[in-house]
């Protein structure tokens, strides 16, 4: 076999021939304005909590009965997979937890409404009445999370791979961060890397750095004035720690 990283192994581990490794992305897309914010659809900083809650599953149309694929982290940071089906604004209960590491709707017809989770029963209509409440979340154009968020599982360890891909629209001079942080460690939030990008894509090598288990990695951005959209895709190498 190749050696790690090349384009022949990660064809293998993308066949599932590889057995304890797996390739996710970490998409987002959002406006950001001069002040430093986590990239996704509902602008503002993310907020941690670092003690399990329960999670609930709501929908901001009422017509919605989608069936939704939900990879959420538990109190001890385990893998959790569960498909929920929605009720409308009506508050679905998925478990105890932390995080939620992929959503997207499995169901041949699309939501009419945008997908939450979150860590508290405070919403109307279906909508969190405090975005600091919000878990994870997916607009009804998506159907698939966009936030620039994610959490390692307990036993794993995420290698970045290839490229991360970051684009700052016309006119827009925007600062892209690469943070990561763990309630687990004695050290706070770490910025490892930063981009400046003007009015143009621009893909950051950061193969091989690695994130041990329960650690939160997230993109943030700001511009130096005004506002704008920006984007990123992130590819990540997910191993179990058995198979290091």
């Amino acid at each position: 076999m190749s050696y790690f990283g090349s384009t022949e192994f990660l064809l293998e581990v993308a066949k599932g021939k590889i057995d304890g490794h797996r390739i996710a992305f970490i998409p987002a897309f959002g406006d950001i304005s001069t002040t430093e914010t986590l990239i996704w659809r509902h602008g503002g900083a993310y907020t941690f909590n670092d003690t399990a809650a329960t999670l609930y599953l709501s929908s901001s149309d009422n017509t919605d009965t989608q069936d939704v694929r939900i990879v959420w982290l538990d109190a001890n940071y385990e893998e959790q997979t569960s498909l929920v089906t929605l009720q409308g604004h009506t508050l679905v209960t998925i478990g105890t937890g932390l995080r939620v590491n992929e959503i997207y709707t499995l169901d041949s017809t699309p939501t009419a409404g945008d997908v939450y989770v979150a860590n508290a029963n405070n919403h109307t209509n279906g909508v969190p009445n405090n975005q600091a409440e919000i878990v994870a979340t997916f607009d009804s154009d998506a159907q698939v999370r966009q936030m620039g968020l994610y959490t390692v599982p307990a036993g794993y360890t995420v290698f970045g791979v290839g490229e991360i891909y970051f684009s700052s629209p016309k006119g827009r001079d925007n600062d892209f961060f690469w943070n990561t942080r763990n309630p687990t460690t004695p050290t706070p939030t770490l910025k490892t890397n930063v981009t400046s990008i003007y009015q143009s894509t621009v893909a950051i090598e950061l193969s091989y750095s690695p994130l041990p288990e329960k650690t939160d990695v997230f993109f943030t951005a700001n511009t130096s004035t005004g506002s704008g959209h920006v984007t990123m895709s992130c590819p990540i190498l997910i191993v179990d720690n058995t198979k290091l």
